[in-house]
């Protein structure tokens, strides 16, 4: 009774706090370490834990998006800056 098999769904407390700070990659590394199992058994291992906690898949749902919006921004502003370059460009000519 002293080894209780761990359940899949129990992560390292370091991997569950990296992952309610948003960071998935440094719960993967950290269950990789700790568990010393593959990537692919740690990204499985990770997105388990994320749907059995709904709170949490909540957090990186929001996450995401905050990520995805700050891309299209930046990506917005990359086009109208090359658009404005290749217009001066233009007019040197």
């Amino acid at each position: 009774m002293a080894n209780k098999p761990r359940r899949s769904s129990e992560l390292p407390k370091a991997a569950v706090e990296a992952l309610w700070q948003g960071n998935v990659i440094e719960a993967i590394k950290v269950v990789r370490q700790e568990r010393s199992i593959g990537l692919k058994e740690a990204k499985e291992a990770v997105e388990t834990y994320i749907a059995s906690e709904p709170a949490l898949k909540k957090k990186m749902d929001q996450v995401l998006a905050t990520a995805k919006q700050k891309f299209i921004q930046w990506l917005i502003g990359f086009l109208v800056l090359a658009a404005g370059v290749a217009y001066f460009a233009m007019q040197e000519q």
